[in-house]
């Protein structure tokens, strides 16, 4: 098949889509990716790259096409509104030149979803079918993660969203309970697919770091990996800290990854005197991510309570869960579900601190060989379900058809 990849975030931003590149090109099919230049998350053109040069090239073997895009400096509403926008409208101009015949259409839809829109455009050029891969739901995402309240403004964003999933040939779900969502949106049941996310490769088995495992010495500590937004609701462990405090529990809170809530986190950590209770390592490589999951206790996974959050299956599930490792919940819904089915460890629902302190007093006065077996709970549950194999090989089956 030759496939035409339509994301706005690519190499060398850190996403799944990158590895969903070079597995399909590993079996034998052409690829092209038509993308933005390099500014997430930092929000600024990664090194060599800019505005006016930096553009094309060949990775991998794998031609890469980047639009002009203007970056999403602080991240806020209005930069990051203009940074969605200019995709779509410079990556127009870049379909239209765009040379080449596709057979289909794959397009990486995290937020935002506009990014549908050059898909469409892109399957009427090339007379190709449209694949969406969705990440996030729009406008529900926007209102719950943005705080965005204006109603002309979502309802406008909820227009859009509902022409890309009808104009798009078939759409792929991360999570199942994003299915009913959809169809609710006036799609056929019948063009709906769900396509999980795994964890790349080097999320799996490794050997310990002894300089990373200094950091954990001597201590219970529950790791945190990945984005510090809105979204994650990190502000719980403040309140949860609180608690354990107050109970004599001592526990490291382990913070890998940055965001625009870590300065207001950090903060917080201060005004109340918690700095016991919180170490923040910054944001790592993802391929280095594995070595601090080896020395960490328990892996945390939160998202702020929301009707469509529990929807959602944020993908360090998965890399977690490649990783062996016992998972530490708060969280609603399906990833919830997932978390108490696996026997993985144990999960409270979204927002409820104290629930949450009652599970990481449970987990830190198990012994040693029972957090071991949560954490092969974990892995098993990881190769039946989410493994790379079973997720490409689905991803093909679905496109040859």
């Amino acid at each position: 098949m030759k496939i035409l990849i339509v994301s706005q975030y690519y190499y060398p931003e850190n996403f799944i889509i990158n590895d969903v590149v070079d597995s399909l090109k590993n079996r034998g099919n052409h690829l092209e990716v038509l993308t933005a230049l390099p500014n997430y998350p930092d929000g600024k053109f990664f090194k060599g790259y800019n505005f006016f040069y930096g553009a094309d090239e060949t990775v991998k073997g794998i031609k890469i096409n980047r639009s002009r895009i203007f970056p999403r400096l602080n991240a806020g509403k209005v930069s990051l509104s203009i940074n969605y926008l200019s995709f779509v409208f410079f990556g127009i101009f870049k379909l239209l030149f765009l040379k080449g015949k596709f057979d289909k259409i794959f397009v990486f839809a995290p937020s935002p979803i506009t990014v549908g829109i050059l898909g469409i455009i892109a399957a009427r050029k090339f007379n190709a079918k449209c694949y969406l891969w969705v990440q996030d739901l729009w406008p529900e995402s926007v209102n719950a993660a943005g705080n965005i309240k204006n109603k002309f403004l979502l309802s406008c964003i909820a227009f859009i969203t509902k022409k890309i999933y009808l104009h798009s040939d078939h759409i792929l779900v991360q999570s199942e309970d994003f299915i009913n969502y959809i169809i609710n949106q006036g799609v056929d049941k019948k063009k709906i697919s769900y396509l999980p996310n795994y964890a790349e490769d080097f999320y799996g088995r490794v050997e310990e770091d002894k300089n990373i495992s200094k950091i954990f010495k001597d201590i219970f500590s529950i790791t945190f990996a990945g984005n510090i937004g809105e979204s994650q609701n990190l502000h719980i462990l403040i309140e949860s800290s609180k608690i354990l405090k107050s109970k004599g529990e001592n526990v490291k809170f382990v913070i890998l990854g940055t965001g625009r809530k870590k300065r207001e986190l950090l903060h917080m950590v201060k005004e109340f005197n918690l700095e016991d209770y919180f170490i923040f390592l910054g944001r790592k490589e993802a391929v280095t991510m594995p070595k601090y999951f080896k020395s960490s206790n328990v892996m945390l996974i939160t998202l702020k309570k929301s009707k469509i959050f529990s929807y959602t299956i944020p993908s360090k599930l998965q890399a977690y869960m490649a990783c062996e490792k016992p998972i530490l919940g708060s969280i609603d819904g399906i990833t919830q579900k997932i978390i108490v089915e696996s026997k993985s460890g144990f999960a409270s629902n979204a927002g409820d601190a104290n629930k949450l302190v009652e599970n990481i007093i449970k987990l830190k006065n198990l012994d040693k060989s029972d957090l071991e077996e949560l954490g092969k709970n974990s892995l098993l549950y990881y190769r039946n379900n989410f493994s790379k194999e079973i997720v490409v090989n689905k991803l093909i089956k679905i496109l040859s058809k």
